[in-house]
């Protein structure tokens, strides 16, 4: 049996994608929990008394989401060492996790809830990536799409993205990545972007800003670097 370090790049990055993918279920689920256990508190009247359309957010009920990491790389031994600064020509992978809530809630307008409504429906996840440094350089659209299973769907299914990383000259290429999700099925009008990512790299701070640890982040462009080595 192969370890993990012997094993090709584009391999152990298939088998860490799984493996978090297990840990973000085993965490999903427990929050679903305890939202659960809130849910005689939650009404129709903490959104207004408005009743959520399909596909639309209702008060704290998230039916359609998804996610995304900061880039990581497969380099010597695990724990692998996340990097958002890419020499040209490396190898380096962005995740996308997508969540369809199997929970039901009433009150907010999900009598069905969307693990069972999008069975058999088919997502298409988009990466668009732009050239902050240069913008007339395009980085290439990427587009991944697949059909649900029969209902009900999986709580969370998970997409790999391999990264260009071509010599960008002398000058640096500073990249923005952006993943979109939408359902492409008549009627199931569902659509999500990734408002949140969860980064790989400890922040060290600089003069008066703080470090910051590894962890999720929210409303700030998921960036990194291309340089040549």
């Amino acid at each position: 049996m192969s370890t993990m370090t012997e094993m090709p790049v584009s391999e152990r990055a298939e088998a860490w994608g799984e493996k978090y993918l297990t840990r973000l279920t085993e965490a999903t689920r427990t929050r679903l929990d305890a939202l659960a256990e809130d849910a005689e508190r939650v009404t129709a009247a903490g959104d207004g008394g408005r009743v959520a359309r399909l596909g639309e957010p209702g008060g704290a009920y998230v039916a359609f989401d998804v996610a995304m990491t900061s880039p990581l790389q497969f380099f010597g031994d695990p724990p692998f060492a996340p990097s958002k600064v890419i020499a040209a020509g490396e190898q380096a992978f962005i995740y996308a996790y997508i969540f369809v809530n199997p929970v039901v809630n009433v009150p907010l307008g999900w009598r069905i809830p969307p693990s069972t409504q999008l069975g058999g429906r088919t997502w298409r996840l988009t990466l668009d990536q732009v050239n902050l440094s240069d913008p007339t350089q395009l980085v290439p659209r990427q587009v991944k799409s697949l059909t649900f299973s029969a209902p009900p769907v999986p709580m969370l299914t998970y997409a790999r993205f391999a990264l260009d990383t071509p010599d960008p000259g002398s000058d640096p290429a500073l990249i923005e990545a952006n993943v979109t999700l939408d359902i492409l099925d008549a009627g199931q009008p569902f659509a999500a972007f990734a408002t949140s990512f969860f980064d790989y790299d400890d922040d060290p701070g600089f003069l008066f800003v703080p470090p910051a640890r590894a962890g999720w982040r929210n409303q700030i462009p998921n960036r990194y670097l291309v340089y040549r080595r």
